[in-house]
């Protein structure tokens, strides 16, 4: 977001990379930039990374618009997940047996301001019986009773690892309960939801005295960076992987 006063100030902002940091591909810039050198913009994922990929110096010249704007997207092939783990759910009988696994990565800031792990259950009722034991963390149930929310809270403990262990069981299925043509029988997924401020997985970080104005006056320039989880699925390893696929 720029409010800089005049008509049309040019700014150029460059985006840097620790060392042996992996480089951006993918980049799409938003259209007020007016000119990138060409090959940042080829520099694509689909191809295998090798010393000709190019890997800076990332600047983009522009004339911001009025309100706020996405200045680039960009791809990084970060070489672990932050957060790995396993799920396993089995069925048996009327009862769901699960596991939950999750270990933080030693390389990610242990310190969040939130982290919780849902665990969804489609096509069935609500929960009507549950006992479980967690190493870390509180568990809650959601209201309608179709869902567990694992609540990890700000830092994992010092051994990086979590775990949760437990059965569920439910009753009548109404028409309320939630339903999912994918996850089925015992295709099912925890989803994990993350926040941690002043941190980025790829180490880029706009470097705030290099930014460039060519417009009047001092202005105030405020940099920050935060790892925000999206779509962070783990599916149950006891069932097949979901598949979308037509027929010919």
């Amino acid at each position: 977001k720029c409010d800089i006063e005049g008509s049309a100030p040019n700014v150029t902002l460059s985006l840097n990379l620790p060392t042996n940091g992996p480089p951006l591909q993918d980049i799409v810039v938003h259209h007020c930039v007016t000119s990138v050198d060409p090959a940042m913009l080829m520099s694509s994922s689909a191809e295998p990374l090798d010393d000709s990929v190019y890997s800076g110096p990332y600047k983009f010249p522009f004339v911001p618009p009025s309100d706020s704007f996405n200045l680039c997207y960009y791809t990084s092939q970060v070489p672990v997940p932050p957060i790995l783990g396993s799920y396993q759910l089995i069925e048996e009988g009327s009862q769901l047996k699960i596991t939950v696994n999750l270990k933080l990565h030693e390389s990610i800031k242990n310190s969040f301001e939130y982290c919780e792990a849902r665990i969804p259950f489609f096509n069935r009722g609500p929960i009507a019986q549950l006992e479980y034991k967690v190493s870390y963390g509180q568990l809650d149930l959601s209201r309608e009773k179709s869902l567990l929310v694992w609540v990890l809270g700000q830092k994992f403990p010092k051994s990086l690892e979590v775990s949760l262990t437990g059965t569920v069981s439910f009753g009548p299925a109404g028409k309320e309960h939630p339903t999912d043509y994918v996850c089925t029988g015992n295709t099912a997924y925890v989803k994990l939801y993350f926040r941690i401020l002043d941190f980025t997985l790829t180490g880029c970080y706009v470097d705030q005295h290099s930014i460039q104005i060519f417009a009047p006056g001092k202005p105030k320039i405020t940099a920050s960076g935060e790892l925000i989880s999206s779509d962070y699925y783990i599916w149950n390893s006891k069932a097949p992987a979901p598949m979308v696929y037509k027929t010919l």
